[in-house]
């Protein structure tokens, strides 16, 4: 039973590692990382319940997986059940690389009108930025700042519509997400759009929203003359 408690967390690398090489999809690997938690307190179940002394280490190490993965399965459950998430809800950035994309050919790659009040309402601070500075301008460092964020890669770049597309991978299980940023004139003046969207589950556990938030704090602490505003 004692090397029994080694069990979960051969198969929780089993995910990580094999999904991080690109030999399991990445939805395949979280669900064996999530099997291997479970199969720990499964055990940790089980030696406990056998009332013998011994075997209370290997109950304690056993579970242990779940002690890290239960409090972030909880923070994920406050997110919305959401997987696409924009600044612009009546007139989102579309996608034209991302349709190309094998996983994407058989999606609905639109806007879905019912994420719009969701999104009003749980993420305050994704709202369009507006820049004081030539629209020119912005694009070029939209797309520079694009191009060095980790894990990010340009897919298309559309000067004359002022267009940045992508894809993002996240660092363990390497899920992708598309998303695509927009400069376009308002009063005068650059307003930033972004649009992330998963391509894997119906949540996202708050990624996109939290990506759309970080790339635009980046992109105001570059000037001077950045806001955010009301779509």
């Amino acid at each position: 039973m004692q090397y029994l408690a080694l069990v979960p967390y051969f198969i929780i690398l089993a995910g990580v590692g094999l999904s991080h090489v690109g030999i399991l999809p990445a939805m395949i690997g979280w669900a064996l990382s999530a099997l291997g938690v479970l199969s720990g307190l499964g055990l940790a179940v089980t030696a406990i319940f056998a009332g013998q002394s011994d075997l209370l280490w290997a109950a304690v190490f056993a579970a242990l997986p779940s002690v890290v993965a239960i409090p972030m399965v909880i923070d994920d459950l406050r997110h919305p059940r959401i997987n696409d998430v924009s600044t612009n809800i009546e007139n989102p950035p579309s996608f034209v690389a991302a349709l190309q994309a094998t996983p994407n050919m058989e999606r609905d790659m639109s806007f879905p009108e019912k994420n719009g009040p969701i999104i009003r309402e749980a993420y305050l601070n994704v709202r369009p930025l507006i820049l004081d500075e030539p629209l020119d301008q912005a694009f070029q460092r939209i797309e520079a700042l694009a191009k060095i964020q980790p894990g990010w890669m340009i897919t298309r770049r559309d000067a004359e519509a002022r267009t940045v597309e992508g894809e993002a991978t996240t660092s363990i299980f390497r899920f992708v997400d598309d998303f695509v940023i927009r400069v376009s004139d308002q009063e005068g003046k650059a307003r930033i759009d972004m649009r992330s969207k998963s391509r894997d589950g119906l949540v996202d556990a708050g990624i996109n929203a939290k990506r759309i938030q970080m790339y635009f704090e980046q992109l105001e602490n570059t000037t001077a003359h950045g806001r955010h505003v009301d779509d």
